[in-house]
Protein backbone atom coordinates (compact mmCIF):
# COMPACT_ATOMS: atom_id res chain seq x y z
CA UNK A 1 0.00 0.00 0.00
CA UNK A 2 1.24 3.36 -0.65
CA UNK A 3 1.20 5.91 2.44
CA UNK A 4 -2.13 7.51 1.33
CA UNK A 5 -3.56 4.00 0.71
CA UNK A 6 -2.39 3.20 4.45
CA UNK A 7 -3.79 6.35 5.82
CA UNK A 8 -6.92 5.96 4.67
CA UNK A 9 -7.25 2.55 5.95
CA UNK A 10 -5.84 2.62 9.18
CA UNK A 11 -5.96 4.85 11.98
CA UNK A 12 -2.75 6.93 13.18
CA UNK A 13 -2.32 4.92 16.14
CA UNK A 14 -2.53 1.56 13.98
CA UNK A 15 0.05 2.63 11.85
CA UNK A 16 2.38 2.91 14.92
CA UNK A 17 1.69 -0.19 16.85
CA UNK A 18 0.50 -2.49 14.01
CA UNK A 19 2.42 -4.71 11.76
CA UNK A 20 1.36 -4.40 7.67
CA UNK A 21 0.36 -7.98 8.08
CA UNK A 22 -2.16 -7.49 11.30
CA UNK A 23 -3.42 -4.14 8.98
CA UNK A 24 -3.63 -6.34 5.73
CA UNK A 25 -5.63 -9.06 7.89
CA UNK A 26 -8.14 -6.70 9.21
CA UNK A 27 -8.97 -5.00 5.76
CA UNK A 28 -9.53 -8.33 4.23
CA UNK A 29 -12.22 -9.18 6.27
CA UNK A 30 -13.57 -6.18 5.97
CA UNK A 31 -14.17 -6.46 2.17
CA UNK A 32 -15.83 -9.40 3.21
CA UNK A 33 -18.52 -7.49 5.17
CA UNK A 34 -18.87 -5.28 2.09
CA UNK A 35 -19.82 -7.99 -0.28
CA UNK A 36 -21.90 -9.70 2.33
CA UNK A 37 -23.90 -6.56 2.42
CA UNK A 38 -23.68 -5.74 -1.19
CA UNK A 39 -24.90 -9.09 -1.61
CA UNK A 40 -27.68 -9.01 0.75
CA UNK A 41 -27.21 -13.04 1.97
CA UNK A 42 -25.20 -14.22 4.76
CA UNK A 43 -21.34 -14.63 3.75
CA UNK A 44 -19.31 -18.03 4.90
CA UNK A 45 -15.54 -16.66 5.47
CA UNK A 46 -12.32 -18.23 6.38
CA UNK A 47 -9.33 -17.58 7.00
CA UNK A 48 -6.41 -19.33 4.58
CA UNK A 49 -5.32 -22.12 7.52
CA UNK A 50 -8.25 -23.40 8.29
CA UNK A 51 -9.13 -27.20 8.09
CA UNK A 52 -12.80 -28.52 8.84
CA UNK A 53 -14.96 -31.08 10.47
CA UNK A 54 -15.55 -34.44 7.83
CA UNK A 55 -19.09 -33.34 8.50
CA UNK A 56 -18.81 -29.81 8.02
CA UNK A 57 -21.07 -29.10 4.98
CA UNK A 58 -23.90 -30.80 7.07
CA UNK A 59 -23.62 -29.14 10.03
CA UNK A 60 -22.83 -25.81 9.30
CA UNK A 61 -26.41 -26.33 6.35
CA UNK A 62 -28.03 -27.64 9.52
CA UNK A 63 -27.17 -24.37 11.67
CA UNK A 64 -27.92 -21.96 9.08
CA UNK A 65 -31.62 -23.39 8.45
CA UNK A 66 -31.88 -23.18 12.67
CA UNK A 67 -30.67 -19.71 12.57
CA UNK A 68 -32.96 -18.22 9.85
CA UNK A 69 -35.88 -19.50 11.49
CA UNK A 70 -38.29 -16.87 12.97
CA UNK A 71 -37.77 -17.63 16.52
CA UNK A 72 -33.47 -17.08 15.93
CA UNK A 73 -33.10 -14.85 13.17
CA UNK A 74 -33.50 -11.02 14.60
CA UNK A 75 -30.71 -12.67 17.49
CA UNK A 76 -27.46 -13.34 15.67
CA UNK A 77 -25.29 -11.06 13.84
CA UNK A 78 -21.99 -13.51 13.96
CA UNK A 79 -22.25 -16.78 13.68
CA UNK A 80 -19.07 -18.57 14.86
CA UNK A 81 -18.13 -22.15 13.48
CA UNK A 82 -14.88 -21.86 14.22
CA UNK A 83 -13.22 -20.03 17.78
CA UNK A 84 -10.66 -19.14 20.04
CA UNK A 85 -11.03 -17.47 23.60
CA UNK A 86 -13.69 -18.44 25.70
CA UNK A 87 -16.13 -20.12 24.17
CA UNK A 88 -16.87 -23.14 25.67
CA UNK A 89 -20.56 -23.33 26.28
CA UNK A 90 -19.22 -25.50 29.99
CA UNK A 91 -17.01 -22.47 30.53
CA UNK A 92 -13.90 -24.59 30.13
CA UNK A 93 -11.42 -22.11 29.50
CA UNK A 94 -7.93 -22.88 30.16
CA UNK A 95 -5.29 -20.07 28.92
CA UNK A 96 -8.12 -18.61 26.49
CA UNK A 97 -8.90 -16.61 29.61
CA UNK A 98 -5.32 -14.70 29.83
CA UNK A 99 -5.74 -13.30 26.19
CA UNK A 100 -9.50 -12.06 26.49
CA UNK A 101 -8.84 -10.13 30.12
CA UNK A 102 -5.54 -8.30 27.93
CA UNK A 103 -7.41 -7.62 25.30
CA UNK A 104 -10.16 -5.90 27.12
CA UNK A 105 -13.07 -7.03 25.41
CA UNK A 106 -15.91 -4.55 25.63
CA UNK A 107 -18.48 -6.62 25.99
CA UNK A 108 -18.78 -10.37 28.00
CA UNK A 109 -21.44 -11.65 26.90
CA UNK A 110 -24.03 -13.83 28.85
CA UNK A 111 -23.81 -17.33 28.34
CA UNK A 112 -27.07 -18.92 26.57
CA UNK A 113 -27.92 -22.18 24.99
CA UNK A 114 -30.81 -20.82 22.13
CA UNK A 115 -31.66 -24.23 20.11
CA UNK A 116 -30.55 -27.84 19.25
CA UNK A 117 -29.93 -28.29 15.58
CA UNK A 118 -32.31 -31.26 15.10
CA UNK A 119 -35.58 -29.11 16.73
CA UNK A 120 -36.88 -26.04 18.17
CA UNK A 121 -36.40 -26.88 21.85
CA UNK A 122 -32.84 -27.16 24.01
CA UNK A 123 -32.46 -30.13 25.66
CA UNK A 124 -30.11 -31.57 28.20
CA UNK A 125 -28.68 -33.96 25.29
CA UNK A 126 -24.59 -32.20 24.45
CA UNK A 127 -24.55 -35.25 21.72
CA UNK A 128 -26.97 -32.97 19.79
CA UNK A 129 -25.10 -29.97 18.14
CA UNK A 130 -26.58 -26.57 19.49
CA UNK A 131 -26.28 -22.80 19.03
CA UNK A 132 -25.36 -20.70 21.78
CA UNK A 133 -23.91 -17.47 22.96
CA UNK A 134 -20.39 -17.40 24.38
CA UNK A 135 -18.47 -15.17 26.92
CA UNK A 136 -15.59 -13.90 25.33
CA UNK A 137 -15.05 -15.26 21.37
CA UNK A 138 -11.29 -14.43 19.60
CA UNK A 139 -10.84 -15.52 16.25
CA UNK A 140 -11.90 -15.10 12.89
CA UNK A 141 -10.67 -18.33 11.18
CA UNK A 142 -14.36 -19.45 10.37
CA UNK A 143 -17.97 -17.85 10.78
CA UNK A 144 -20.89 -16.69 9.48
CA UNK A 145 -22.03 -13.28 8.74
CA UNK A 146 -25.01 -11.88 8.54
CA UNK A 147 -25.96 -8.52 6.27
CA UNK A 148 -27.18 -6.59 9.19
CA UNK A 149 -24.17 -8.14 11.31
CA UNK A 150 -21.80 -6.92 8.43
CA UNK A 151 -23.21 -3.48 8.02
CA UNK A 152 -22.72 -3.18 11.98
CA UNK A 153 -18.94 -3.81 11.58
CA UNK A 154 -18.52 -1.55 8.99
CA UNK A 155 -20.29 1.40 10.36
CA UNK A 156 -17.89 0.67 13.68
CA UNK A 157 -14.31 -0.30 11.81
CA UNK A 158 -14.16 2.37 9.45
CA UNK A 159 -10.23 1.74 9.27
CA UNK A 160 -7.76 -0.91 10.44
CA UNK A 161 -7.32 -0.49 14.20
CA UNK A 162 -6.18 -3.35 15.76
CA UNK A 163 -6.72 -7.24 15.32
CA UNK A 164 -9.44 -7.53 13.77
CA UNK A 165 -10.74 -10.12 16.02
CA UNK A 166 -10.36 -8.38 19.58
CA UNK A 167 -12.09 -5.48 17.81
CA UNK A 168 -14.76 -6.91 15.88
CA UNK A 169 -15.99 -9.37 18.15
CA UNK A 170 -15.78 -6.52 20.87
CA UNK A 171 -18.27 -4.33 19.80
CA UNK A 172 -21.68 -4.66 22.45
CA UNK A 173 -24.40 -4.39 19.52
CA UNK A 174 -23.27 -7.11 17.84
CA UNK A 175 -25.27 -10.38 18.43
CA UNK A 176 -22.56 -13.14 18.23
CA UNK A 177 -23.53 -16.70 18.66
CA UNK A 178 -21.29 -20.10 18.36
CA UNK A 179 -21.58 -23.53 17.33
CA UNK A 180 -20.91 -26.47 19.68
CA UNK A 181 -18.99 -28.51 19.09
CA UNK A 182 -16.94 -26.39 16.90
CA UNK A 183 -15.76 -27.68 13.09
CA UNK A 184 -13.38 -25.51 11.76
CA UNK A 185 -9.85 -25.39 13.29
CA UNK A 186 -6.70 -23.39 12.33
CA UNK A 187 -3.71 -25.44 11.86
CA UNK A 188 -1.48 -23.00 13.05
CA UNK A 189 1.56 -23.79 10.78
CA UNK A 190 1.83 -20.15 10.67
CA UNK A 191 1.32 -16.53 10.58
CA UNK A 192 0.79 -13.88 8.23
CA UNK A 193 0.57 -11.10 10.53
CA UNK A 194 3.82 -10.74 11.27
CA UNK A 195 4.45 -12.61 14.58
CA UNK A 196 7.68 -14.89 14.91
CA UNK A 197 6.41 -18.49 14.45
CA UNK A 198 9.82 -20.06 13.53
CA UNK A 199 11.67 -19.08 16.75
CA UNK A 200 8.89 -20.16 19.05
CA UNK A 201 7.96 -23.25 17.57
CA UNK A 202 12.09 -24.11 18.08
CA UNK A 203 11.78 -23.63 22.00
CA UNK A 204 8.58 -25.01 22.66
CA UNK A 205 7.37 -28.71 21.28
CA UNK A 206 3.48 -28.50 19.71
CA UNK A 207 1.52 -28.26 22.64
CA UNK A 208 -2.59 -27.83 22.66
CA UNK A 209 -4.20 -26.70 25.71
CA UNK A 210 -7.38 -26.57 24.67
CA UNK A 211 -8.17 -29.15 22.07
CA UNK A 212 -11.88 -27.73 21.79
CA UNK A 213 -10.87 -24.68 20.52
CA UNK A 214 -7.45 -25.93 18.96
CA UNK A 215 -5.18 -23.10 20.70
CA UNK A 216 -2.25 -24.40 20.50
CA UNK A 217 0.69 -22.63 22.80
CA UNK A 218 3.90 -21.64 20.17
CA UNK A 219 1.73 -20.21 17.62
CA UNK A 220 -0.57 -18.32 20.32
CA UNK A 221 3.05 -17.03 21.81
CA UNK A 222 4.15 -16.28 18.81
CA UNK A 223 1.36 -13.66 17.24
CA UNK A 224 2.61 -9.91 17.07
CA UNK A 225 0.95 -8.03 19.87
CA UNK A 226 2.19 -4.47 19.30
CA UNK A 227 4.66 -3.27 16.57
CA UNK A 228 7.28 -1.04 18.46
CA UNK A 229 8.07 2.52 16.19
CA UNK A 230 5.78 2.04 13.45
CA UNK A 231 7.63 2.86 9.99
CA UNK A 232 10.96 3.52 12.09
CA UNK A 233 14.01 1.37 13.16
CA UNK A 234 12.63 -0.59 10.09
CA UNK A 235 9.48 -1.69 11.71
CA UNK A 236 11.05 -4.42 13.03
CA UNK A 237 11.09 -4.16 17.19
CA UNK A 238 8.22 -6.40 17.18
CA UNK A 239 6.75 -7.48 20.95
CA UNK A 240 5.12 -10.73 20.93
CA UNK A 241 2.77 -12.45 23.07
CA UNK A 242 5.47 -14.44 24.34
CA UNK A 243 8.05 -11.62 24.47
CA UNK A 244 5.43 -9.77 26.69
CA UNK A 245 4.50 -12.90 28.60
CA UNK A 246 8.56 -14.01 29.35
CA UNK A 247 9.46 -10.06 29.98
CA UNK A 248 6.73 -10.25 33.02
CA UNK A 249 7.39 -13.71 34.42
CA UNK A 250 11.13 -12.99 34.44
CA UNK A 251 10.45 -9.39 36.34
CA UNK A 252 7.88 -10.44 38.74
CA UNK A 253 10.41 -13.55 39.40
CA UNK A 254 13.44 -11.64 40.05
CA UNK A 255 11.94 -8.94 42.00
CA UNK A 256 10.93 -11.83 44.39
CA UNK A 257 14.32 -13.43 44.16
CA UNK A 258 16.05 -10.34 45.15
CA UNK A 259 13.16 -8.73 46.87
CA UNK A 260 13.15 -5.83 44.95
CA UNK A 261 10.50 -3.41 44.88
CA UNK A 262 11.56 -1.21 42.58
CA UNK A 263 11.90 -3.85 40.14
CA UNK A 264 8.80 -5.44 40.92
CA UNK A 265 7.30 -1.91 40.26
CA UNK A 266 8.59 -1.76 36.67
CA UNK A 267 7.72 -4.91 35.94
CA UNK A 268 3.91 -4.15 36.78
CA UNK A 269 3.97 -0.93 35.17
CA UNK A 270 5.00 -2.57 31.61
CA UNK A 271 2.04 -5.14 32.20
CA UNK A 272 0.09 -2.47 33.03
CA UNK A 273 1.40 0.00 29.97
CA UNK A 274 1.36 -2.60 27.55
CA UNK A 275 -2.50 -3.79 28.66
CA UNK A 276 -3.70 -0.17 28.69
CA UNK A 277 -2.03 0.16 25.32
CA UNK A 278 -3.87 -2.90 23.63
CA UNK A 279 -7.24 -1.85 24.99
CA UNK A 280 -6.25 1.86 23.74
CA UNK A 281 -6.25 0.54 20.37
CA UNK A 282 -9.25 -2.02 20.40
CA UNK A 283 -11.33 0.44 21.88
CA UNK A 284 -14.19 2.81 19.92
CA UNK A 285 -11.82 5.74 20.59
CA UNK A 286 -9.24 4.11 17.87
CA UNK A 287 -11.98 3.13 15.48
CA UNK A 288 -12.16 6.22 13.34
Amino acid sequence: MTQPELSANATALARWFMTPGMIGCFLSHRRCWEQCVQSGKPLLVFEDDVVLAPNFRKIVTSAMNRCNKADLVEKWDVLLVGALGCVHPDRKYGFNIIPALVGGMKKWRSIIKLADLDNNQCTTDESVPFVHVPLCPLGCHAYIISPRGASKLIDACLRASYHVDVVAWGLPDLDIVALHPLIAWQTHSDTTIGGLANTWKKVLPLWVPDPYTGFELGWALSAPLLRIGGPFFGGKILLTNGNALGIAITGFVLAGIFRSVSLFGITLAFVAAVTALVRILASKWNSS
